[in-house]
């Protein structure tokens, strides 16, 4: 018999029923698609793709995601995101926040930390190649980042989602 209380509880249990009848691989594929943790650590805290922010309804707002999303090794600095759309740092603020529910920067920082996320998990790059081509700088810088929003390492993030083609 398996139980368990609360939502969060009841899916690591059937990630964990899952685990047990068909195997580690699988029930990691599940965790991705569901977009949790496997079998979250005490204090861990949960995570889903920093881009599925609210949707939003400005065109040139969702061209400079995209932009983002692309070019996350670039000065992306709100003064240089402003740049380049053309309007003022205060004025891309406002209209962000309104379109985004976020700021710029806490925006920019989610995507880096995404792009990085998909690079553990797809590649074998080292912590300071994956800070380097995500706009983090230094591992140090990664590492923190990790922590403080995903509640883990890259390390340790990697040992969990590491895809296993």
């Amino acid at each position: 018999m398996w139980t368990s209380a609360g939502i969060t509880s009841s899916l690591d249990l059937a990630l964990a029923m899952v685990a047990n009848d068909h195997g580690d691989d699988l029930a990691l594929r599940v965790a991705q698609i569901l977009v949790m943790y496997v079998r979250r650590q005490g204090g861990q805290s949960q995570f889903s793709a920093p881009l599925a922010a609210q949707s939003g309804e400005r065109d040139d707002i969702a061209n400079l995601r995209r932009w983002i999303g692309e070019n996350l090794d670039a000065d992306l600095s709100v003064s240089m995101l402003a740049d380049h759309l053309s309007v003022s740092p205060r004025h891309l603020a406002r209209v962000f926040r309104a379109d985004v529910g976020t700021t710029p920067g806490d925006y920019v920082e989610r995507a880096r930390l995404e792009g990085a996320r998909r690079l553990l998990e797809r590649t074998r790059m080292t912590s300071a190649a994956i800070a380097s081509a995500c706009g983090f700088g230094s591992a140090e810088t990664l590492y923190r980042v990790f922590r403080a929003r995903l509640g883990t390492t890259p390390g340790e993030y990697r040992k969990r989602f590491r895809s296993a083609g």
